[in-house]
């Protein structure tokens, strides 16, 4: 019956029990507390870390001898190619050009790459014109960003045929520790210095180099850390969210330990009857369930009042006709313009184009984890739209449609299924929940649960198909075989509450026929399940080699 992390009043929900069909709880039993309620505490932002997912090899350490001619981590070769009479080396896990051949030519240690690469070197110690290469070629025919200790500056250069041109000179001083970054994406490259970005240029007419690696020139003085070479990200936030890493998109190990059905948690989410009501299977899609809607520079800019709590307040662009979902949780989830961030908002409320009331409003980076604490407006802390099964990827005329759906998949039980331990419905200071019973990757669970959970299965508890089942035996319809082929790939996560329903989430504009199949379907796929036992944040999705191969990363936002 829930969406996201629906915070309606208990009392309210509680009078429609008797009247609606059990399917038809499609909203949200989250973690706010009733309008009388005293207010949550502040939040506390988490950093998010970022993915290696896309790491194509790097350079953080001594080799076991002093040449570069392989990488400490990786598993490419680096191909020295200095001028005549010169040479790389390795002093105390620092890269160097050991030996130069006393000219003024630039020389490079490379490392096989592509096109489209992002790659970064911390610079130990400074050298004149020393950096990184990337798009080369050879020495007359490549990109590089160096220092400039005369000038005071870096610049990014183009040689080409022995002639050199300078699209971007950067008006900062070198300084030892400096972390230098391109990223090259077709005919774009950006240049980042720690971590902040300087400019870009777009190329099309140089060139693109199949080799990535350090630069140095007619001195030795410079020494490079931690140099690392990433495939560039094509995957697209807007579509499928959050690093690869992330337990939303991070496949299941191979070595993770399925429950039985005696198991407790599974016991109980399996139960069709459970504290004197039935429990069927089913799927949000028409009601509550989460919209989203993309923003533009040109949209309103609208404020957000959340009357559960004014620090979460927000304003940003909303578009007019922004969808709010069907249903009591009325649930509206907006992109932002550029593309990095989603606020999402509950029990969402329209006073005009430029104003909105919500019980809860959060803002979630794209390119983060998608998890908490208070880091969404689902019940368990994290995105709504984490887990979600998305138009996209069941709608066979979109153009990145690939008959799968390639992610953990977001599911709600019945309140009364879920676990409670002690503690009162409230937040600690670092924005995690007080009522106990939740388990990683959760933060937090509904508000008043100390009165509404009653069974055994915890809040942020991880279930999968184990990979002894034949799903092509399981008589599912072509669409129940994608998420039954997802949950035994990816897994499932119980992110929130219902009232009579083990529930999934199908956005609203996904195909009727995908729904419907899914709804066929939902009993089965849920009969299914057991849930993983060794999941924790030591060993996200269970240990183990992936079941299939990692994600790409997500491809970089353009300035």
């Amino acid at each position: 019956m829930k969406s996201t992390s629906g915070r309606t009043q208990l009392a309210a929900r509680a009078a429609l029990l008797p009247v609606l069909f059990p399917m038809l709880w499609l909203g949200s039993a989250c973690g706010e507390p009733p309008l009388d309620d005293t207010r949550e505490e502040p939040v506390v932002t988490q950093a998010q870390g970022a993915s290696d997912a896309n790491l194509y090899d790097s350079f953080t350490r001594a080799n076991h001898d002093s040449r570069l001619y392989s990488l400490e981590q990786g598993v490419h070769a680096w191909t020295p190619n200095p001028y005549w009479g010169s040479a790389w080396g390795i002093m105390s896990g620092r890269a160097y050009l050991s030996k130069d051949d006393g000219t003024w030519m630039d020389h490079y240690a490379t490392v096989p790459g592509s096109a489209n690469v992002r790659v970064m070197v911390t610079l130990a110690a400074l050298g004149e014109f020393s950096g990184l290469t990337f798009r080369h070629v050879d020495r007359g025919n490549c990109w590089k960003l160096a220092t400039d200790l005369g000038a005071q500056k870096y610049f990014l250069t183009k040689y080409v045929g022995y002639t050199q041109y300078f699209p971007l000179q950067i008006a900062q001083a070198p300084v030892a520790g400096d972390v230098l970054e391109v990223r090259a994406s077709g005919t774009r490259i950006d240049v980042y210095i720690n971590g902040v970005h300087k400019g870009g240029v777009n190329d099309t007419s140089h060139q693109y180099a199949t080799r990535v690696g350090l630069l140095a020139s007619q001195d030795n003085l410079a020494r490079f850390d931690e140099f690392k070479v990433y495939t560039q990200g094509t995957r697209d936030a807007t579509l499928q969210p959050f690093t690869s890493n992330s337990v939303w998109n991070l496949p299941i190990g191979q070595e993770a330990v399925y429950a039985s059905t005696t198991d407790p948690a599974t016991r109980d989410f399996l139960a069709t009857w459970f504290d004197n009501r039935t429990i069927n299977a089913w799927a949000n899609w028409n009601e509550y369930s989460h919209p989203i809607s993309f923003a533009s520079n040109t949209d309103p800019w609208a404020t957000v009042s959340d009357f559960n709590d004014s620090s979460r307040n927000g304003t940003y662009n909303v578009p007019a006709t922004a969808t709010i979902a069907n249903g009591s949780d009325k649930h509206m989830h907006v992109v932002n313009p550029s593309r990095t961030y989603i606020d999402e908002a509950w029990a969402t409320t329209r006073q005009s184009t430029t104003a909105y009331t919500v019980g809860r409003h959060h803002k979630i980076d794209l390119y983060g984890s998608g998890l908490g604490p208070q880091n969404g407006v689902r019940a368990y802390g994290g995105a709504a739209v984490g887990g979600l099964i998305r138009a996209w990827e069941t709608t066979s005329t979109h153009p990145k449609y690939t008959g799968k759906i390639q992610h953990a998949i977001a599911l709600a039980v019945d309140r009364a299924q879920l676990y409670y331990s002690g503690g009162s419905s409230g937040y600690d200071s670092k924005g995690y929940g007080t009522a106990k019973g939740y388990v990683w990757p959760a933060t937090e669970q509904d508000w008043n649960s100390e009165w509404n959970y009653k069974g055994n299965v915890p809040m942020g508890a991880y279930f999968a198909i184990p990979p002894s089942v034949d799903i092509n035996a399981q008589g599912l319809t072509a669409d129940g075989k994608m998420v039954a082929q997802a949950l035994q790939d990816y897994g499932a996560y119980v992110t929130d509450a219902t009232v009579g329903a083990v529930t999934f989430y199908v956005e609203p504009t996904a195909p009727s026929t995908f729904a419907a199949n899914l709804r066929k379907d939902a009993a089965k796929l849920r009969s299914l399940l057991r849930r993983v036992t060794n999941n924790s944040a030591a060993t996200p999705n269970g240990p183990g080699e992936r079941r299939v191969p990692m994600l790409p990363d997500l491809a970089t936002p353009q300035p």
